[in-house]
């Protein structure tokens, strides 16, 4: 095998979102890799219009905005921009990012970001902004209905105002899934990976007993990262999950497992 093109010869399923996807496909191919894209959920706007005043007022008060994923920091533009509000609004706020492909996305519009964990999950981020807050300092949430409630648990305790704005929502994409099954249908797969427990939920919803035979049978599951990880093993399906919870990273635990094949 060619160590330049690893994944030569390997199927891979990728269950992003339809508008994710598309880059994870082509660096799969670029590494010599098939993949085969579902896009599982989709996503769409939470926050009504009205609240924008108040939104536009909490913005403008805050200490911190932190944001749990760049779905986050898309929809905060979207909404900015749909209701004429400048990023000026937000313009005495330190930013937080849960990692670097959110960091990356709000640079690129030049917004800078002051804080950025370690490791890419909720639990670091949390612990990163407690030990920069000041007691009563005012924190803005920008994340997604799934997205769970560990900033707001961790600071509240230390007196930190916080506050969560639901932008956006995940929904089950109907074509993804039907897709999904005819693709389970016809192939078989080297690799199946996930970036969300919320995509592992809806897979399992149509493939639960096909997986655990895929499993049995060789196939790897990859996780981006723990709360993933434990999705998948909640069905009981065990996956492998690289050190840094991004996409290269999964790239790079799919290589490692491909070589050690050959």
């Amino acid at each position: 095998m060619n160590r330049d093109l690893p994944l030569q010869g390997k199927k891979v399923l990728v269950t992003r979102n339809k508008a994710q996807a598309q880059s994870f496909g082509k660096k799969v191919k670029d590494l010599g890799g098939e993949a085969v894209l579902t896009s599982l959920i989709s996503f769409r706007p939470a926050l009504s219009s009205d609240r924008a005043p108040q939104f536009q007022a909490d913005i403008g008060q805050a200490d911190w905005l932190v944001f749990t994923s760049v779905n986050g920091a898309k929809f905060f533009f979207s909404y900015m921009e749909d209701h004429g509000i400048g990023i000026s609004a937000a313009s005495r706020a330190k930013v937080a990012a849960v990692g670097e492909k959110t960091a990356r996305y709000l640079e690129d519009r030049n917004v800078r970001v002051d804080l950025i964990p370690e490791r890419y999950i909720a639990e670091e981020l949390a612990e990163a902004l407690r030990q920069k807050v000041g007691r009563s300092d005012k924190v803005a949430v920008l994340k997604g209905n799934l997205s769970r409630d560990v900033i707001k648990e961790t600071l509240t305790p230390f007196g930190v105002d916080i506050s969560e704005w639901v932008l956006y929502e995940t929904v089950p994409d109907t074509e993804g899934l039907r897709q999904l099954k005819d693709a389970a249908a016809r192939e078989a797969f080297d690799f199946v990976t996930f970036t969300s427990s919320s995509t592992v939920h809806a897979f399992m919803s149509i493939l639960k007993e096909e997986s655990k035979r895929w499993a049995e049978k060789g196939t790897s599951f990859i996780s981006i990262g723990p709360l993933t990880k434990k999705a998948l093993s909640e069905y009981g399906i065990p996956s492998t999950m690289p050190e840094v919870y991004t996409i290269d990273g999964m790239l790079d635990a799919m290589c490692s497992i491909s070589r050690k094949g050959e």
